[in-house]
């Protein structure tokens, strides 16, 4: 099995990291209150803190590692408007909830898109369309019922056959594709950097490497948030930690069920290959399970993700099973020098729906399953505005069912990964 050909610059490190100072905070002191304590440092932890904020709150928001450090510099940088589910079977199996949860998805991309305009955040943030395209023969139904979903909802959508693709994407390898419009490319570090900068600037204190212990309910109400660094009373708590939740919550973490997703990033293209392998700079992703999902970076890098299972593996691994595949679809990369190879986790849940809600009167945000980069930002504004008095978005709604055997994970995630690969392999699910 061929090993990637790496760079001599090659680092094991997110390429958007790699771009950006990732911000350091010089705060001596924690404050002894607050009203309300913001647990993680990502997306919607900072959208939770700023709303928060800007409604007259005193918020700290705490983070065990450097702001930053988890999927919101790590993802792909694509602001895409799903869930797993599209609005036809999403109304079929909830109602009106499905139809409120279809909307949700789309408010929280118009948020995003808002956010980025009307704060003027410099994330090379650019409205590409999204290539939804068809693994295998088997799989162009299933894609023509879903685009079909999304057309009858009024969502610009297109059904390209595979002999008419050569005009979006520089491979031959897909039986079909849907276009769908109403998706983005961002750089995902430049955008987090924006957000901690609307938080900062609205008065939140931010603290860094910061991680909370435990959480305490005194007798006198609100709580008590000890961390390594010091305590904080405080009346309100948000968790939006979301894969990284660790044992803070239990009762949490046995409804989030971290997966790990794997990414490398090329050496520059020269522009003529960048335009031949992606004429229209589309953010492409497939349809398997095991999916792969790519783009040009705004420096003309290739950018490839994807995972081979459920399972743990090495960022080593998972970079050479990339590269491969990579080539596999797209064979006038092959030779491409990988300079950048990174992982980190996705949340997901039983049900792959986001949801709201309080556990032990600490409220969470939660599982947005890979497609986070609008969800988890608009959430936190939402979640921000519930401690103030607003409603709950419909995701709050949702049961938020325990994985079953959570514990025992490690023994049958493989069955499962095969399971999915069988249904990949011969275009079915």
């Amino acid at each position: 099995m061929n090993s990637a050909p790496l760079a001599a610059s090659y680092r094991e490190v997110a390429l958007w990291q790699a771009q950006v100072s990732l911000p350091s905070l010089d705060v001596p002191t924690l404050p002894a209150e607050a009203d309300a304590v913001v647990v993680g440092g990502g997306y919607c932890g900072l959208a939770a803190a700023w709303t928060l904020a800007q409604r007259g709150r005193q918020v700290v928001l705490v983070e065990a590692k450097a702001l930053g450090f988890g999927a919101s510099t790590r993802n792909g940088g694509m602001v895409i408007p799903e869930l797993k589910a599209g609005p036809a079977k999403l109304e079929q199996q909830y109602g009106s909830l499905g139809r409120r949860m279809f909307q949700a998805v789309g408010e929280a991309f118009d948020f995003v898109e808002s956010l980025i305009s009307e704060h003027s955040i410099a994330c090379d943030y650019q409205r590409t369309g999204q290539l939804y395209l068809a693994h295998h023969p088997r799989a162009v139904a299933a894609l023509r019922a879903y685009a079909e979903e999304y057309a009858a909802a009024g969502e610009a959508v297109e059904l390209i056959d595979g002999s008419d693709l050569g005009n979006e994407i520089g491979s031959t390898v897909f039986s079909a594709a849907a276009v769908f419009e109403r998706t983005g490319a961002v750089h995902p570090a430049r955008l987090h950097q924006g957000l901690v900068s609307l938080a900062s600037r609205a008065g939140v204190h931010l603290h860094d490497f910061t991680e909370v212990t435990r959480l305490e309910r005194p007798k006198s109400g609100g709580f008590r948030v000890v961390t390594r660094r010091g305590a904080i009373a405080a009346r309100d708590v948000i968790v939006a930690a979301n894969a990284y939740i660790d044992g803070l919550i239990p009762r949490l973490a046995r409804r989030v069920l971290p997966i790990g997703s794997y990414v490398i990033a090329t050496r520059p293209l020269d522009p003529g290959l960048a335009d031949a392998v992606s004429p229209r700079r589309r953010m492409f992703v497939d349809t398997k399970n095991f999916l792969f999902y790519w783009r040009l970076s705004p420096d003309d890098r290739m950018v490839f993700g994807g995972r081979k299972s459920l399972g743990s593996t090495t960022v080593a691994e998972a970079r050479d099973y990339l590269y491969r595949s990579m080539v596999r679809i797209h064979p006038q990369l092959s030779g491409l020098e990988i300079e950048y190879a990174w992982g980190g986790d996705v949340a997901m849940t039983l049900d792959r729906l986001p949801h709201v809600g309080y556990l032990d009167k600490v409220l969470y945000a939660t599982g947005c399953n890979g497609s986070g980069v609008a969800l988890n930002t608009w959430m936190g504004a939402r979640v921000g505005g519930m401690v103030c008095g607003d409603d709950p978005p419909p995701f709050a709604e949702l049961r938020h069912r325990a994985i079953p055997a959570s514990g025992l994970r490690r023994c049958y995630l493989p069955f499962v990964s095969a399971w999915f690969r069988f249904e990949d392999r011969f275009g079915l699910g």
